[in-house]
């Protein structure tokens, strides 16, 4: 039972996180996480406990981790749940959380290419906060960076304000029309282009250099699209 319950808050806590070139690419704010501004000399010196298509695990001292499904943690009655990455759990015998640094691979099978869209260039709307009573909590926010014209997917304007550490919130402007959209919210920061209805989630997390995701409780990276009402997670 305590193991299970182990496993539930790990879930919990994942799911609670519901360069520019001024022309195509738009950056928010990105917050490394702690282990990827580590030097690399460091870095190189942990032990690789396991290594796989999806997940490099190092480890300050030996142990046996491996990753496996949520519903099949019970098989593995000698092992301590250390962390979870979406539907996965990484479990680990002899070693402690503290004693590991667990990376996914970050292999995109999605680009901002993938989803191209024309940027329009007609007359653009003022934000309609009708549309969003809410927004005008933070109407001048939503003015200035409207200002500065269409930055994402085409024909909207996205305006991101931090919410706390860390934390990053937004809304999503059609300048055709005026329409505000919420829905924008991230923790590492996220990655979207003026011409690209595609955006990269918590982008912070992403060691470009390796190709790696530091797996944490906030550290889910995820691709999606822009439908025109919603963000659509693609991968």
């Amino acid at each position: 039972m305590k193991r299970i319950l182990t496993y539930l808050i790990c879930v919990l806590i994942l799911s609670c996180q519901s360069k520019t070139e001024k022309q195509n690419i738009e950056e928010v704010e990105i917050i490394e996480s702690p282990t990827l501004t580590e030097d690399s000399e460091t870095f190189d010196k942990l032990d690789t406990l396991l290594n796989t298509t999806d997940y490099l695990i190092l480890g300050k001292k030996i142990g046996k981790v491996i990753v496996v499904e949520g519903d099949e943690i019970d098989n593995f009655p000698t092992y301590e749940i250390l962390i979870g990455y979406r539907n996965e759990v990484i479990i680990g015998e002899n070693i402690d959380y503290s004693d590991v640094e667990i990376y996914r691979k970050y292999n995109p099978k999605t680009s901002f290419k993938d989803y191209q869209v024309a940027v329009y260039e007609g007359k653009l709307a003022d934000p309609d906060f009708s549309t969003d009573p809410d927004a005008k909590r933070f109407i001048t926010r939503i003015k200035n960076e409207c200002a500065k014209g269409i930055n994402f997917a085409g024909q909207y304007t996205l305006v991101t304000w931090g919410c706390g550490s860390p934390c990053q919130s937004g809304v999503v402007v059609d300048r055709k029309t005026g329409a505000i959209f919420g829905g924008y919210g991230t923790v590492l920061g996220s990655e979207f282009q003026k011409d690209s209805k595609m955006i990269i989630r918590n982008v912070g997390a992403i060691d470009t250099t390796k190709s790696l995701i530091e797996v944490c409780a906030y550290c889910d990276v995820n691709h999606e699209i822009w439908t025109g009402t919603e963000f659509i997670e693609i991968e």
